[in-house]
């Protein structure tokens, strides 16, 4: 197998090769997929005593690889079986299966697939869209996700002067169901995902981090939750509390809306005050600047 075959396929394993002795065609293209005939043997020492392992026939393993021709892609290996039988120098059987540098050990997806995995995920799209994308399973996506955790471990000894964090909802990936965003104000990077909500995960969470850290944080912009204030104080005492403005946005259209419901149901249905509030209530929400007085 040439360079260029091995480029088009996605091997990088330089004793991965086509099958060629035993298929007249090692690439089928067949209507729904691309079956890959591969083999692969290569001299193995038994990590038991040292010596050069026998050659034990072979095991045919299917593996997905990298899409051709706009469909899915099965590499179907034929690894080469190992045995070290027993001997004075070897006290038990020991027995080996020949292993490939694209694939991981007992994994059947390529490791080109993980990569091109992690660079969709930079995509404003779904983990099914991205799993049928690749042909592979929605847990696949999941836990190439969670093998991400240890290229983003926050720094424990530094905190930005300025933090916000806020909640959002993850499902069952949380106890509670709700976890939480820690992010840099000022660059508007993200800091880290906290798992929890609760006042009692959050405050183990930011103990981690050094007391001079928490001390240098001047502000924190959160929500109008009353429990996070206390959290605040007692882990940020140097820091002054800012609520977040689309929380307090939201709540005063809450309270606008909760007052025109009160005013509609004092005039009584079907009166014309009662049907000018239902029908325009978006006039309440428009600027006084933006509002036509010569067409009502």
């Amino acid at each position: 197998m040439n360079n260029s075959i091995r480029t088009i396929l996605g091997v990088k394993d330089p004793y991965l090769k086509l099958d060629e002795k035993n298929f007249d065609n090692p690439i089928e293209d067949q209507p729904n997929q691309i079956i890959v005939h591969l083999i692969q043997t290569y001299p193995m020492h038994c990590p038991r005593c040292g010596q050069l392992m026998c050659k034990n026939g072979y095991k045919t393993v299917n593996c997905l690889g990298p899409e051709l021709h706009f469909k899915p892609t099965i590499w179907s290996i034929k690894k080469q079986k190992y045995i070290c039988k027993a001997s004075p120098s070897c006290p038990e059987v020991i027995t080996k299966l020949a292993a490939v540098r694209d694939i991981n050990y007992h994994d059947h997806i390529s490791l080109a697939i993980k990569q091109r995995a992690m660079m969709l995920l930079t995509k404003n799209e779904s983990q099914s869209d991205l799993a049928k994308e690749l042909n592979v399973s929605d847990w696949t996506i999941r836990r190439v996700i969670t093998n991400l955790d240890q290229f983003f471990k926050p720094n424990y000894h530094w905190l930005p002067r300025h933090i916000a964090f806020d909640d959002f909802k993850s499902g069952r990936f949380a106890p509670s169901g709700m976890s939480m965003i820690l992010m840099n104000i000022e660059n508007k990077q993200t800091l880290d995902i906290i798992l929890s909500r609760k006042n009692s995960y959050l405050r183990d969470y930011f103990l981690r981090y050094d007391r001079s850290a928490r001390l240098a944080v001047q502000t924190v912009t959160v929500d109008l939750y009353t429990p996070y204030r206390h959290l605040i104080h007692e882990l940020f005492p140097h820091a002054i509390i800012i609520a977040d403005h689309f929380h307090i946005v939201a709540q005063a259209y809450r309270a606008l809306n909760k007052i025109r419901i009160q005013v509609m149901n004092r005039a009584g249905a079907a009166t014309h005050e009662w049907r000018a509030l239902k029908h325009f209530w978006k006039l309440l929400l428009t600027p006084a600047n933006e509002l036509k007085y010569n067409n009502y």
